[in-house]
């Protein structure tokens, strides 16, 4: 597993609240689905995303994250990337 992009390390190794996969889903539904499933969650907790979509995952996800001051990290593991998004 490799760390592509994290705007706070500490999202790495933090526990997992909440996990959606949304591989076979094309860019931009992965973020739809992390809104979606985010708005159900409480603040400090993770969310993690499975996608296989690299635009979901270092284009779309983030600027999301960003957009809303949420933490993530972007992790990569051979054709999977998984986004850990801390709501806030």
């Amino acid at each position: 597993m490799q760390v592509v992009q994290c705007s706070s390390e500490d999202i790495i190794n933090a526990s997992i609240a909440k996990r959606i996969d949304t591989r076979g889903m094309s860019c931009p539904y992965p973020s739809f689905e992390a809104v979606k499933a985010l708005s159900t969650m409480k603040s400090n907790e993770i969310l993690e995303v499975i996608t296989d979509s690299e635009e979901s995952a270092l284009d779309s996800i983030p600027k999301v994250c960003e957009r809303r001051g949420y933490l993530y990290a972007v992790i990569k593991d051979d054709n999977i990337w998984y986004v850990r998004i801390m709501k806030r």
